[in-house]
């Protein structure tokens, strides 16, 4: 599970615990080469450097996926910190298939929601003011579902594992420090 160009494709296009594993490259080549940091549980930590700019982020890809034609591709979670651009801890998702544009969509964690908005593949909370307390959620709880409308109009569902997210978040924020 290594998706090393993610994070950089969502920020482009955003409108507005397991024992650790020895670091190791993700994927081949120079700048924008992603090095696993750390995996715990269902989610990975990654550094990568974007030219001059630093990117460290938690990664997870969602356990289960509704409908069940929607399968074959992955979703994705991310929560970056962009150092060079004052960015910390930015929570977003890579859907891998086009939401509605013009509803919210929503994180349910426990009894907590969370409203989200969508730019073709990519989604982040309608008010980036929420993610400290989002992340806290994310900590705290057992599980994640995002709640959302397919451009096509049809109701989806992914939900997320979050064994080892506290640890992974941590180790990469250490990695932006």
């Amino acid at each position: 599970m290594t998706f090393a160009g993610a994070p950089a494709q969502a920020q482009a296009q955003r409108a507005p615990a397991s024992k650790p594993q020895p670091a190791k490259t993700a994927a081949a080549g120079g700048q924008g080469q992603a090095l696993l940091l750390e995996t715990a549980g269902k989610w990975q930590a990654f550094s990568s450097q974007q030219g001059r700019s630093k990117i460290c982020y938690a990664l997870s890809k969602a356990e289960t996926r509704i409908p069940a034609n929607l399968k074959d591709v992955e979703g994705l979670l991310f929560i970056s910190s962009r150092p060079g651009e004052g960015v910390r801890n930015e929570i977003s998702l890579v859907m891998n298939f086009d939401l509605k544009e013009d509803v919210e969509h929503q994180a349910i964690i426990g009894n907590d929601r969370f409203a989200l908005i969508a730019k073709g593949q990519n989604v982040w909370l309608k008010n980036p003011a929420e993610e400290g307390r989002m992340l806290d959620a994310l900590r705290k709880g057992a599980g994640l579902e995002i709640k959302g409308t397919s451009k096509r109009g049809n109701p989806t569902s992914d939900k997320y594992s979050l064994a080892g997210i506290s640890q992974i978040v941590k180790r990469a924020e250490d990695a932006c420090k």
